[in-house]
């Protein structure tokens, strides 16, 4: 049973079968596009799409797993529900079940009828390329998944060390460098987040890919700003490190701190190679800005 809120913040609820998906709506400022959601493998959001970008041809199954929304969400906010293990509990927005292959109708919710995503005509002729389900799980796959694990387990050299590994493995997958670089990050390694956050943003097109943000990677939010704000302390005690700059302003700018980014995004460029990526951050800060401007107004 598949549990979610529907664009007018409906519970709804539905039978899913691995096939089972429907298109998703979201704005980034001026823009809109859609996306397919796969629920039957979803067991939580990692990543925050800055940009409001996902590649439309990402079939890596560990993305149908541990996927991405973007900056500005609309329509589709699914309800986590609690799994009972023998050493803890934690919540998954897989909504695993028996099914027997016959189609089931949509349940309605205190007589309100759930929204039926699958009528639009339209938007499934513009997603026609991206219906395909995920490929089969692979070594990264395996690797990716036990690097989130020992992430929110609070193991972040082990982290590290896993998603190093799935990136051996899958050398162009453009998001799972973020996630690397996250890691170093939580474990203290700043130096080595930098450059890693660095070779991500080489030559990136706002446009035609992506800049991404792990957030859902620490099993609760206190950790993540707890990090931040210990970034932020030793970014003010080493003022002239730019590398620490760069880190802060990617950081900032992750969790919607856009304002606040803009200035440590500022002194990173002053520095030849942090400049490129210092930059690309920049134009992508300027544009969620004036989106967010448009969109008030509007």
């Amino acid at each position: 049973m598949h549990v979610y809120h529907d664009w007018a913040d409906r519970i709804c609820h539905r039978i899913i079968w691995p096939r089972y998906h429907f298109a998703v709506r979201y704005n980034w400022g001026p823009y809109c596009t859609f996306g397919y959601v796969y629920p039957y493998y979803l067991r939580k959001y990692i990543f925050v799409s800055l940009g409001g970008y996902w590649p439309i041809d990402c079939s890596y199954v560990r993305y149908y797993w541990y996927g991405c929304h973007p900056y500005l969400w609309y329509g589709y906010y699914p309800v986590a529900r609690e799994v009972q293990g023998d050493t803890y509990n934690y919540y998954t927005y897989n909504y695993y079940g028996d099914y027997d292959g016959t189609s089931q109708p949509t349940q309605a919710v205190n007589g309100i009828e759930p929204v039926d995503h699958t009528t639009f005509a339209d938007v499934r002729e513009k997603l026609a390329q991206q219906g395909a389900e995920p490929n089969q799980p692979t070594l990264a796959d395996s690797y990716f998944e036990e690097a989130v694990q020992a992430f929110e387990q609070g193991v972040y050299d082990v982290a590290a060390e896993e998603f190093a590994e799935a990136m051996e493995l899958a050398p162009d997958d453009m998001v799972l460098p973020f996630a690397y670089s996250q890691a170093l990050l939580a474990n203290g390694q700043y130096a080595e987040a930098a450059e890693v956050l660095r070779n991500a943003l080489a030559g990136i097109s706002l446009e035609e890919k992506g800049v991404f943000y792990p957030r859902g990677l620490y099993a609760d939010e206190e950790t993540l700003l707890q990090q931040i704000e210990e970034l932020t302390e030793k970014a003010t005690l080493e003022s002239d490190n730019l590398d620490l700059q760069l880190l802060l302003g990617y950081q900032l700018l992750g969790i919607g701190e856009v304002d606040k980014a803009l200035g440590p995004l500022r002194r990173a460029m002053e520095d030849v190679k942090n400049a490129p990526a210092a930059k690309v951050l920049i134009e992508l800060a300027e544009e969620i800005q004036a989106g967010s401007v448009e969109t008030d107004n509007d």
